[in-house]
Protein backbone atom coordinates (compact mmCIF):
# COMPACT_ATOMS: atom_id res chain seq x y z
CA UNK A 1 0.00 0.00 0.00
CA UNK A 2 2.73 2.20 0.55
CA UNK A 3 4.50 1.17 -2.52
CA UNK A 4 1.46 2.72 -4.34
CA UNK A 5 1.36 6.22 -2.23
CA UNK A 6 4.95 6.91 -3.27
CA UNK A 7 4.46 5.86 -6.56
CA UNK A 8 1.80 8.57 -7.20
CA UNK A 9 3.51 11.30 -5.42
CA UNK A 10 6.21 10.40 -8.07
CA UNK A 11 4.25 10.04 -10.74
CA UNK A 12 2.43 13.69 -9.72
CA UNK A 13 5.81 15.44 -8.93
CA UNK A 14 7.69 14.55 -11.50
CA UNK A 15 5.83 16.80 -14.36
CA UNK A 16 6.41 19.79 -11.98
CA UNK A 17 9.79 19.25 -11.29
CA UNK A 18 10.59 18.49 -15.28
CA UNK A 19 8.92 21.99 -15.77
CA UNK A 20 10.48 23.90 -13.76
CA UNK A 21 13.98 22.42 -14.40
CA UNK A 22 12.96 23.04 -17.95
CA UNK A 23 12.22 26.88 -17.75
CA UNK A 24 13.30 29.39 -20.36
CA UNK A 25 16.29 31.56 -19.57
CA UNK A 26 16.71 35.07 -20.59
CA UNK A 27 16.29 38.24 -18.98
CA UNK A 28 14.16 38.75 -16.32
CA UNK A 29 14.48 42.71 -15.19
CA UNK A 30 11.43 44.57 -16.54
CA UNK A 31 13.87 47.89 -16.83
CA UNK A 32 16.16 46.06 -18.84
CA UNK A 33 15.91 46.96 -23.26
CA UNK A 34 15.59 43.02 -23.45
CA UNK A 35 13.33 42.27 -20.65
CA UNK A 36 11.36 38.71 -21.70
CA UNK A 37 8.40 38.29 -19.67
CA UNK A 38 7.79 34.93 -20.45
CA UNK A 39 11.57 34.23 -19.00
CA UNK A 40 11.41 31.38 -15.78
CA UNK A 41 15.29 32.35 -14.93
CA UNK A 42 17.83 35.08 -15.70
CA UNK A 43 20.61 34.13 -17.84
CA UNK A 44 22.72 37.60 -16.85
CA UNK A 45 22.75 39.16 -20.46
CA UNK A 46 20.32 41.97 -19.45
CA UNK A 47 21.29 44.96 -21.15
CA UNK A 48 20.06 48.44 -20.71
CA UNK A 49 20.58 50.55 -23.42
CA UNK A 50 23.52 53.96 -23.67
CA UNK A 51 23.21 56.85 -21.57
CA UNK A 52 23.34 60.18 -23.21
CA UNK A 53 27.13 59.89 -20.96
CA UNK A 54 28.14 57.22 -24.06
CA UNK A 55 27.18 59.80 -26.71
CA UNK A 56 30.37 62.52 -25.31
CA UNK A 57 32.61 63.95 -27.22
CA UNK A 58 35.68 66.19 -27.25
CA UNK A 59 36.40 68.78 -29.99
CA UNK A 60 39.56 70.86 -31.13
CA UNK A 61 40.86 73.37 -34.15
CA UNK A 62 43.30 73.02 -36.45
CA UNK A 63 45.92 75.17 -36.93
CA UNK A 64 42.61 77.15 -38.68
CA UNK A 65 40.56 78.02 -35.83
CA UNK A 66 37.56 77.61 -38.34
CA UNK A 67 38.17 74.19 -39.16
CA UNK A 68 37.29 71.25 -36.05
CA UNK A 69 38.27 67.79 -35.51
CA UNK A 70 35.30 65.73 -33.68
CA UNK A 71 36.22 62.43 -31.61
CA UNK A 72 33.52 60.41 -29.94
CA UNK A 73 34.29 59.33 -26.33
CA UNK A 74 33.12 55.52 -26.89
CA UNK A 75 34.92 53.96 -30.13
CA UNK A 76 32.68 50.98 -29.61
CA UNK A 77 29.58 52.82 -31.63
CA UNK A 78 28.46 54.01 -34.98
CA UNK A 79 28.72 57.73 -34.98
CA UNK A 80 26.64 59.92 -36.63
CA UNK A 81 27.34 63.79 -36.66
CA UNK A 82 25.37 66.72 -37.13
CA UNK A 83 27.69 69.69 -37.20
CA UNK A 84 25.07 72.80 -36.75
CA UNK A 85 26.33 74.50 -40.11
CA UNK A 86 24.58 72.52 -42.27
CA UNK A 87 26.33 69.77 -42.85
CA UNK A 88 27.07 66.08 -41.40
CA UNK A 89 29.21 63.57 -41.11
CA UNK A 90 30.12 59.86 -39.84
CA UNK A 91 32.82 58.10 -37.94
CA UNK A 92 34.36 57.90 -34.41
CA UNK A 93 36.29 61.11 -36.02
CA UNK A 94 35.48 63.81 -38.08
CA UNK A 95 36.04 67.55 -39.59
CA UNK A 96 34.05 70.17 -39.72
CA UNK A 97 34.61 73.93 -41.59
CA UNK A 98 33.00 76.62 -40.51
CA UNK A 99 33.37 79.32 -42.82
CA UNK A 100 31.55 82.06 -40.80
CA UNK A 101 31.69 83.34 -36.97
CA UNK A 102 28.95 82.30 -35.03
CA UNK A 103 27.69 79.62 -32.41
CA UNK A 104 26.65 76.35 -33.55
CA UNK A 105 25.53 73.41 -31.63
CA UNK A 106 27.06 69.83 -32.73
CA UNK A 107 25.16 66.76 -32.15
CA UNK A 108 26.63 63.26 -31.94
CA UNK A 109 24.25 60.28 -32.22
CA UNK A 110 25.63 56.88 -31.65
CA UNK A 111 24.35 53.30 -31.99
CA UNK A 112 25.01 49.74 -31.66
CA UNK A 113 23.65 47.00 -30.28
CA UNK A 114 22.61 48.15 -27.17
CA UNK A 115 20.54 51.08 -28.17
CA UNK A 116 20.93 54.67 -29.30
CA UNK A 117 21.62 57.87 -27.80
CA UNK A 118 22.63 61.47 -28.21
CA UNK A 119 23.92 64.31 -26.71
CA UNK A 120 24.67 68.35 -27.76
CA UNK A 121 27.61 70.58 -27.41
CA UNK A 122 27.45 74.05 -28.17
CA UNK A 123 31.00 75.43 -30.14
CA UNK A 124 31.68 79.06 -31.13
CA UNK A 125 34.05 80.44 -33.98
CA UNK A 126 34.95 84.00 -33.54
CA UNK A 127 35.85 84.98 -37.00
CA UNK A 128 34.63 84.43 -40.86
CA UNK A 129 37.12 82.91 -43.29
CA UNK A 130 36.08 83.25 -46.65
CA UNK A 131 38.90 81.06 -48.12
CA UNK A 132 36.91 77.51 -47.07
CA UNK A 133 34.13 78.26 -50.02
CA UNK A 134 35.83 76.36 -52.70
CA UNK A 135 32.98 76.38 -55.15
CA UNK A 136 32.35 80.78 -56.08
CA UNK A 137 28.69 80.26 -57.05
CA UNK A 138 28.04 79.60 -53.54
CA UNK A 139 28.91 83.12 -53.12
CA UNK A 140 27.07 83.93 -56.14
CA UNK A 141 23.76 82.24 -55.29
CA UNK A 142 23.77 83.75 -51.86
CA UNK A 143 25.16 87.11 -52.86
CA UNK A 144 28.21 86.51 -51.08
CA UNK A 145 29.61 87.46 -47.24
CA UNK A 146 29.54 91.34 -47.72
CA UNK A 147 26.07 91.32 -48.37
CA UNK A 148 22.88 90.48 -46.04
CA UNK A 149 23.73 86.63 -46.11
CA UNK A 150 21.66 85.37 -48.45
CA UNK A 151 19.72 86.75 -52.05
CA UNK A 152 16.51 86.25 -53.58
CA UNK A 153 15.68 85.00 -56.80
CA UNK A 154 12.43 85.31 -59.16
CA UNK A 155 11.56 84.48 -62.50
CA UNK A 156 12.57 87.32 -64.88
CA UNK A 157 8.96 87.52 -66.52
CA UNK A 158 9.68 90.64 -68.20
CA UNK A 159 12.08 89.11 -70.77
CA UNK A 160 11.88 86.88 -73.88
CA UNK A 161 12.89 83.25 -73.05
CA UNK A 162 12.53 83.39 -69.11
CA UNK A 163 11.10 79.95 -69.32
CA UNK A 164 10.75 76.75 -71.86
CA UNK A 165 11.42 73.52 -73.26
CA UNK A 166 13.32 71.22 -75.00
CA UNK A 167 14.61 67.79 -75.65
CA UNK A 168 16.05 65.84 -73.14
CA UNK A 169 19.41 66.47 -73.06
CA UNK A 170 19.45 69.64 -75.08
CA UNK A 171 20.78 73.30 -74.23
CA UNK A 172 18.21 75.32 -75.37
CA UNK A 173 14.49 75.61 -75.47
CA UNK A 174 14.00 74.23 -78.75
CA UNK A 175 10.20 73.08 -78.52
CA UNK A 176 8.74 76.20 -76.95
CA UNK A 177 9.96 79.15 -74.68
CA UNK A 178 7.96 82.06 -73.02
CA UNK A 179 7.90 85.37 -74.06
CA UNK A 180 7.53 88.36 -71.50
CA UNK A 181 5.01 87.84 -69.18
CA UNK A 182 3.50 85.36 -71.19
CA UNK A 183 2.46 83.32 -67.99
CA UNK A 184 0.36 86.31 -65.50
CA UNK A 185 -1.75 84.93 -62.59
CA UNK A 186 -0.61 81.69 -63.07
CA UNK A 187 1.55 81.23 -59.74
CA UNK A 188 4.84 81.37 -61.37
CA UNK A 189 6.01 84.83 -61.41
CA UNK A 190 5.19 85.52 -57.42
CA UNK A 191 7.42 82.78 -56.16
CA UNK A 192 10.67 84.12 -54.18
CA UNK A 193 13.24 81.49 -53.89
CA UNK A 194 15.82 82.82 -51.19
CA UNK A 195 18.99 81.07 -50.79
CA UNK A 196 20.63 81.52 -47.13
CA UNK A 197 24.94 81.31 -46.97
CA UNK A 198 25.05 80.15 -43.17
CA UNK A 199 23.42 76.34 -43.14
CA UNK A 200 23.30 76.61 -46.66
CA UNK A 201 18.95 76.89 -45.86
CA UNK A 202 16.42 77.44 -48.58
CA UNK A 203 13.23 79.36 -48.45
CA UNK A 204 10.19 79.15 -51.08
CA UNK A 205 7.87 81.81 -50.87
CA UNK A 206 4.66 80.87 -52.89
CA UNK A 207 2.11 83.52 -52.57
CA UNK A 208 -0.12 80.13 -51.83
CA UNK A 209 0.40 78.52 -55.28
CA UNK A 210 2.29 77.40 -57.73
CA UNK A 211 2.73 75.68 -61.18
CA UNK A 212 2.86 72.64 -61.78
CA UNK A 213 2.93 70.74 -65.37
CA UNK A 214 -0.05 69.16 -66.66
CA UNK A 215 1.09 65.16 -66.46
CA UNK A 216 1.07 66.10 -62.63
CA UNK A 217 -1.23 68.71 -62.15
CA UNK A 218 -3.98 66.22 -60.93
CA UNK A 219 -2.29 64.97 -58.08
CA UNK A 220 -1.94 68.79 -56.21
CA UNK A 221 -5.33 68.42 -54.22
CA UNK A 222 -7.31 71.75 -55.45
CA UNK A 223 -5.42 72.32 -58.28
CA UNK A 224 -6.85 73.80 -61.53
CA UNK A 225 -5.90 74.01 -65.41
CA UNK A 226 -4.76 77.28 -66.32
CA UNK A 227 -2.85 78.36 -69.50
CA UNK A 228 -1.99 74.89 -70.44
CA UNK A 229 -0.81 73.76 -67.35
CA UNK A 230 -2.05 73.60 -63.50
CA UNK A 231 -1.94 76.16 -60.48
CA UNK A 232 -1.85 74.65 -57.31
CA UNK A 233 -2.33 75.30 -53.97
CA UNK A 234 1.04 75.22 -51.98
CA UNK A 235 2.34 76.29 -48.35
CA UNK A 236 5.54 77.89 -48.06
CA UNK A 237 8.61 75.84 -47.80
CA UNK A 238 10.85 78.04 -45.23
CA UNK A 239 13.97 76.39 -43.60
CA UNK A 240 14.51 73.60 -46.54
CA UNK A 241 18.46 73.04 -47.03
CA UNK A 242 20.06 73.48 -50.73
CA UNK A 243 23.48 72.39 -51.89
CA UNK A 244 25.79 73.07 -54.83
CA UNK A 245 28.29 70.66 -56.53
CA UNK A 246 31.10 71.99 -58.25
CA UNK A 247 29.99 70.83 -61.53
CA UNK A 248 27.11 73.27 -60.75
CA UNK A 249 24.35 70.59 -59.65
CA UNK A 250 21.99 72.68 -56.85
CA UNK A 251 19.49 70.10 -54.96
CA UNK A 252 16.79 71.01 -53.11
CA UNK A 253 15.41 69.19 -50.27
CA UNK A 254 12.09 67.45 -49.43
CA UNK A 255 11.79 67.96 -53.49
CA UNK A 256 10.83 72.15 -53.32
CA UNK A 257 10.60 73.61 -56.44
CA UNK A 258 12.30 76.34 -57.95
CA UNK A 259 9.40 77.48 -60.31
CA UNK A 260 7.68 75.24 -62.74
CA UNK A 261 7.14 72.37 -61.30
CA UNK A 262 7.88 69.28 -63.50
CA UNK A 263 8.39 66.78 -60.44
CA UNK A 264 12.13 67.33 -60.03
CA UNK A 265 14.20 68.92 -57.38
CA UNK A 266 18.15 68.98 -58.92
CA UNK A 267 18.86 71.82 -61.07
CA UNK A 268 22.03 72.46 -63.29
CA UNK A 269 23.01 76.16 -63.17
CA UNK A 270 24.27 76.75 -66.62
CA UNK A 271 24.80 80.85 -65.97
CA UNK A 272 24.81 82.44 -62.91
CA UNK A 273 26.45 86.01 -61.91
CA UNK A 274 25.73 88.90 -59.50
CA UNK A 275 22.01 89.84 -61.90
CA UNK A 276 20.75 86.82 -63.68
CA UNK A 277 20.94 82.55 -63.10
CA UNK A 278 19.85 80.41 -65.96
CA UNK A 279 18.79 76.94 -64.73
CA UNK A 280 18.26 73.42 -66.36
CA UNK A 281 16.14 71.29 -65.32
CA UNK A 282 14.64 67.74 -66.04
CA UNK A 283 11.01 66.11 -66.39
CA UNK A 284 9.99 63.62 -63.93
CA UNK A 285 9.56 61.10 -67.05
CA UNK A 286 12.52 61.99 -68.43
CA UNK A 287 11.35 63.01 -71.61
CA UNK A 288 12.15 66.51 -71.63
CA UNK A 289 14.48 69.64 -70.42
CA UNK A 290 13.29 72.58 -68.82
CA UNK A 291 15.03 75.83 -68.63
CA UNK A 292 14.46 78.92 -66.65
CA UNK A 293 16.11 82.41 -66.13
CA UNK A 294 16.25 84.36 -62.68
CA UNK A 295 17.15 87.80 -61.90
CA UNK A 296 17.75 89.13 -57.81
CA UNK A 297 14.83 90.68 -56.09
CA UNK A 298 14.92 94.59 -56.63
CA UNK A 299 16.94 94.10 -59.94
CA UNK A 300 15.80 95.91 -62.88
CA UNK A 301 15.98 93.64 -65.63
CA UNK A 302 17.78 95.01 -69.23
CA UNK A 303 16.51 91.84 -71.66
CA UNK A 304 19.21 90.68 -73.83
Amino acid sequence: MKHKIYLKILLFTLPFLLFVNCGKDGCTDPLAHNFDPSATKDDGKCFYGLKESSASFTFEATSNPNVVVFTADNPDVECSWDFGNGTTGSGIVDTAEYPFAGDFNVTLSIFNSQGDASSTTPISIDSNDISLFDNPLHLLLTGGINGPGYRTWHIDSACDYHFGVGPPGGNSPDYWHASANEKPGVGLYDDRFTFHLVGFKYDLLTNGDIYVHNTIGSTFPGAFENLYDWTAPFENMLDENWDLTTDSILTLSNAATLGFYTGVSDFEITQLNDTSMIVKYGHHDGTLSWFARYVPEGFVTTCP
